[in-house]
């Protein structure tokens, strides 16, 4: 019989939590087939588009939470740390990471 490789302990349909203030944590919606419409969404729209970053963050955080946080009248840098955010935990990376490698891409 051939090796098995257990990785169901792995294993977990948890999602990640977005924190923005003390009574303000949404679900992030990770799953693969999310992630790929989300993925089509960055690639075919304007990331300085806002009414393209609210119909992102509604893919993964819902519309819901999409509307509360448009209502809350942010700065566009923190729009911008949101997405920074949802990309670090639909990838399994730290925010550090993700925000020194957004930098890098936009070159700042």
């Amino acid at each position: 019989m051939g090796k098995i490789i257990d990785i169901s302990a792995k294993l977990t349909n948890e999602r990640p939590k977005l924190k923005l203030a003390e009574d303000k944590i949404y679900d992030i919606d990770d799953r693969k087939n999310t992630i790929i419409l989300l993925n089509q969404k960055m690639q075919s729209s304007d990331m300085n588009d806002l009414d393209a970053i609210d119909e992102m963050i509604g893919v993964v955080l819902g519309e819901e939470a999409a509307k509360e946080i448009n209502d809350m009248n942010l700065p566009m840098a923190v729009y911008q740390s949101i997405m920074v955010a949802i990309m670090a935990a639909v990838t399994g990376e730290e925010y550090e990471a993700a925000e020194a490698r957004f930098r890098k891409e936009a070159g700042l």
